[in-house]
């Protein structure tokens, strides 16, 4: 199954609140949505009334942490992160959330090998914290645009192997842009997929954006059309493997490059026929 919708209420949604979201993505024929909690946290009782309307309305609920997470800094930085995460993980749990995603840390003046064991050890005691809570949502790690930020596709797939409970939140934009543009035919597309295949994953998380990047990675999101991303080559991809798949869309124009993912997956669809 292929799921498409967008991260965070719809642009065009009159009415600001993540309910009336939920009922325009289904709306705009969309099958998901990423709740944002970038501008702070919702209510317990909020999170209870979105899986009531998710689920009657076919909507799949995912969840996205805080942006700024640092699980590699020091004692302070650690303990608002886990904090944060842990509170995602609870209110994510409660709107029946696939998956909740978050950023993992960065690297400062520390080595990747520094930078990794901190992550893999602060995350291993988020994990083990909240299986106790019987709180059953996986943890997403999302791969990073910036090169000076942690979370290369191959730190993410080692970060996976070595916590239970945590998978991978697939940025294509990032992996492109932190690649320099690598992503080009479909059989680019298909390297990702195998580089995960260690994984056993039945399912995969992608973000889905246009992206502006340089030599060192990542600058800003755009919308598909004014990136160089070919959106059709990964639909094209997922349809000959079959996989199943939930596509978020980061762009700048949410719910628009959701819809138009949408098109292209169809367009990808009639050229297999």
């Amino acid at each position: 199954m292929i799921r498409i919708g967008p991260a965070g209420i719809p642009l065009s949604c009159k009415e600001r609140t993540n309910i009336d979201g939920i009922i325009y993505t289904r709306c705009l024929g969309l099958s998901a949505m990423e709740i944002r909690f970038a501008r702070g946290f919702i209510s317990e009782e909020e999170a209870k009334e979105i899986k009531k309307i998710a689920r009657k309305s076919g909507i799949e609920i995912y969840v996205h942490a805080p942006y700024y997470i640092n699980l590699a800094g020091d004692k302070r930085n650690v303990e608002m992160s886990r904090e944060k995460i842990m509170k995602s993980l609870k209110l994510a749990h409660l709107m029946g959330a696939r998956v909740m995603t978050t950023h993992l840390g960065f690297y400062g003046n520390l080595s990747k090998k520094e930078t990794m064991r901190r992550i893999v050890k602060n995350l291993r005691k988020i994990r083990n914290e909240t299986k106790k809570n019987g709180i059953e949502t996986w943890i997403g790690v999302e791969t990073m645009g910036k090169k000076e930020v942690f979370g290369s596709l191959d730190e993410i797939i080692e970060v996976c192997k070595r916590v239970r409970g945590v998978v991978p939140t697939l940025d294509i934009g990032h992996i492109h842009a932190r690649c320099n543009g690598c992503l080009k035919e479909k059989e680019d597309f298909q390297r990702v997929f195998d580089a995960v295949a260690d994984l056993n994953l039945d399912h995969y998380l992608i973000h889905l954006t246009g992206v502006k990047y340089d030599k060192n990675g990542e600058i800003y999101h755009v919308p598909i059309k004014k990136g160089d991303l070919p959106v059709i080559k990964l639909m094209e991809c997922i349809l000959e493997n079959d996989y199943d798949v939930t596509i978020i869309s980061e762009s700048p124009i949410v719910e628009h490059d959701a819809v138009y993912a949408q098109i292209l997956l169809d367009r990808a669809m009639e050229m297999m026929k």
